[in-house]
């Protein structure tokens, strides 16, 4: 089976997953809801629409997908508030809903 690409990259090269915690996956939700300010946030930090594709992968099972997020995160030089960012990565949604375009 392929590995999904999502754009961030292992040292091995290896594509990987950036995953909310609990607290923070509830800030993304309220911000999805007013479009024209969220959009205009991911084209300012991201450089393009960061797209909701809810997933239940096994690193974010094994914890391996917080860890690696956590790194990304504190790589950028911003704090890192481990009272949102400390925790378990989780799937808002259902075990690996239909994606679009599948």
């Amino acid at each position: 089976m392929d590995q999904p690409d999502f754009g961030m990259l292992l040292p091995t090269g290896e594509s990987y997953r950036v995953v909310p915690t609990r607290p923070v996956d509830a800030v993304w939700h309220a911000a999805l809801q007013i479009s024209e300010p969220y959009t205009a946030a991911c084209k300012e930090i991201a450089g393009h629409y960061v797209h909701h594709r809810p997933i239940l992968t096994e690193a974010m099972q094994d914890g391996t997908a917080i860890t690696y997020t956590l790194a990304a995160l504190h790589d950028t030089g911003y704090r890192v508030d481990m009272e949102f960012w400390g925790g378990e990565a989780e799937s808002c949604c259902p075990p690996n809903p239909p994606q679009p375009g599948k």
